[in-house]
């Protein structure tokens, strides 16, 4: 049986040869349900830069998206915090 993912799954990647530094997040649809209007506002910030060919959306309703910043882990952080106390039990 497979695992139903609940949270967003994050990583920092660093390219070999530029050391350009990018984030990848995926959101579940689960995760999305609850919270699509977090995740949406989050989005919409400037500090988050992603182009249409950075999103990948999945038949379920989650996607996965590749975004840059000047800090992607920084970014992530910030939207841990704007989730409700109850998002991480």
């Amino acid at each position: 049986m497979a695992e139903v993912l609940t949270q967003p799954q994050f990583q920092v990647l660093t390219h070999q040869h530029t050391g350009t530094r990018t984030g990848r997040i995926y959101f579940p649809a689960v995760f999305l349900a609850e919270y699509h209007a977090i995740v949406k506002e989050w989005l919409d910030l400037q500090e988050i830069q992603f182009e249409e060919r950075d999103v990948k959306l999945y038949g379920d309703g989650s996607f996965r998206i590749y975004f840059r910043s000047n800090s992607p882990k920084k970014q992530y952080l910030n939207l841990i915090k704007s989730l409700p106390k109850n998002a991480f039990i």
